[in-house]
Parts: structure tokens; C-alpha cells; sequence
């Protein structure tokens, strides 16, 4: 097969499509990836392997945490990731309306989850030379391709979320007061440290969301799943029913992407 076959224009524009995104109109990227994935069923596997970790970023709505932690695996379909993580923490920020948290997932992916490895691609001049000629030919489906270009070290997969791979989430702290009150700090005290804390620069934000961290994360999730178990034992001794109804479920069109 010759390169010009292998970067076909129904792939280019497959891919372009995905970058150009969906508006978060979920039945459409579900379209948008029935065909990316379709048009990268021939693509060369050199251009479909990870041999490092990737990261995504993401905004958890209602329900989905009981699959994440509880279960340990929630496919989310094919979803974006990342080689960079900072560039994952910062995609998109941290806030969110009608979302219940942000996680940030890291994952070492398999060679059957992966859809394309968009770094290799731009590494690869057959490649970059059949993204002019699509250029020169359609500029305006092509836009995508040449304005990310792999500026997101992006990583297409076949995406399972699972709690033993959240890095990080985003949490906000106390209020000053009650930090001081935490830490035993006399009212008469507080106002030198509160300006000598507005001065300082590198500082933790107080009151403003922010990636916690890899400890405290991993404290939180643990403290997560004792409550978990402490419902279940209790629900168990008291034979009362644990109502699971509002936990997220995969979608059918989505579902069909899993890796077997």
C-alpha cells in the first residue's frame, strides 16, 4: 500500500472532523467517531502504539463516579488523550456547570484501545505532504489539521476511565479562618499572616479551585471508598436496599468501541 493510499482523504478528513470538535452534541461525536475509527482500521500500526503514559482530564457528571471507583471501569467511548500533563490540566479549566468533579487519569494505554497516535503522525513526512495536498485542495476541512497540528501531543483511544488511575482531582480549600482555626492560629496573628500570605506569590490558593494533588487525592478516593463500604455493610445488616439506579451506564453506541 503507498502512502497516498495509507492517508487516504476520507481518513484526513475523519480526523479533522474529531479535531474540529462537536459543540458537546454527544450523538454527534458519536458519528464523529464511528468514522474515525472506521478510516483508521487500515492505518499502518506504527501509527497506533504509545509506549508512554497519557493523560486525560475530566469533568464528571452525575452518576459516573459509582462506576469509576466502584467497579473500577467506566468506557467512555473514543475520547482524547494526552503525552502532556499540564496540557491536560489546563484543556478546557477547571470549572464546569452541572459537573460533580474534575479527575485527572493517567494510563498507559494497550495496543487494542488505541485508535491513532496523533504525535506519530506529524512525525511522518508522507503524512505531513498528504495534509498539504488536502490543504491546497479543501482548506476549510483541512483548518483543523493544520491549526493543532500535535500541539496537544494527542493520543485518540478507546477510553475506560478506572479509579486506580485518577492522578489528581480538583478541590477547594477552607475558608482563611477556618485554616487558622485548624491550625490553632490566635485571632491577633491572623491579619500579619493573612498579608504576609497575599504577598506570597507561590502561596496555595485558598478558596479557589485547584488540582490537589497526588496525596491528598489518593486519600480522598480511599476515604470515598470506605464510605462505600461503610453503606453497603450497614444496607447489608440492616437489610435495606442501596438504590444504585442513578449510577452512569455506557452508552450503546459507545459500547460497541470496547475492547474486547
Amino acid at each position: 500500500m503507498n502512502d497516498k493510499n495509507v492517508f487516504s482523504k476520507d481518513f484526513l478528513i475523519a480526523l479533522s472532523n474529531w479535531q474540529r470538535g462537536w459543540a458537546e452534541n454527544q450523538a454527534r461525536r458519536r458519528q464523529i467517531a464511528d468514522e474515525l475509527v472506521k478510516q483508521c482500521e487500515n492505518i499502518p500500526v506504527k501509527f497506533k502504539t504509545v509506549s508512554h503514559c497519557c493523560y486525560r482530564k475530566r469533568f464528571i457528571l452525575e452518576g459516573e463516579i459509582i462506576p469509576i471507583l466502584i467497579d473500577n471501569d467506566f468506557f467512555e467511548g473514543v475520547a482524547s488523550w494526552t503525552k502532556d500533563k499540564d496540557y491536560a490540566k489546563k484543556f478546557k479549566g477547571i470549572i464546569k456547570p452541572n459537573t460533580k468533579f474534575v479527575m485527572l487519569f493517567k494510563h498507559t494505554p494497550q495496543l487494542n484501545e488505541i485508535v491513532i497516535n496523533i504525535i506519530s503522525l506529524w512525525k511522518d513526512e508522507a503524512f505531513k505532504k498528504a495534509v498539504e495536498e488536502f490543504k491546497n485542495e479543501d482548506y476549510e476541512a483541512a483548518k483543523p489539521l493544520i491549526n493543532f497540528k500535535d500541539y496537544q501531543s494527542e493520543i485518540i483511544l478507546k477510553s475506560t476511565l478506572k479509579g486506580t488511575e485518577i492522578e489528581n482531582i480538583v478541590g477547594i480549600s477552607s475558608s482563611f479562618g477556618d485554616l487558622c482555626d485548624m491550625a490553632n492560629i490566635p485571632e491577633d496573628k491572623r491579619e500579619e499572616l493573612s498579608i504576609k500570605y497575599t504577598r506570597n506569590l507561590d502561596g496555595l490558593p485558598i478558596e479557589i479551585p485547584t488540582f490537589a494533588g497526588t496525596r491528598p487525592t489518593k486519600e480522598a478516593i480511599n476515604n470515598t471508598l470506605i464510605k462505600f463500604k461503610e453503606t453497603l455493610e450497614t444496607a447489608k445488616t440492616n437489610n435495606i436496599f442501596v438504590d444504585w439506579s442513578r449510577a452512569a451506564k455506557v452508552h450503546q453506541d459507545d459500547l460497541k468501541h470496547k475492547p474486547k
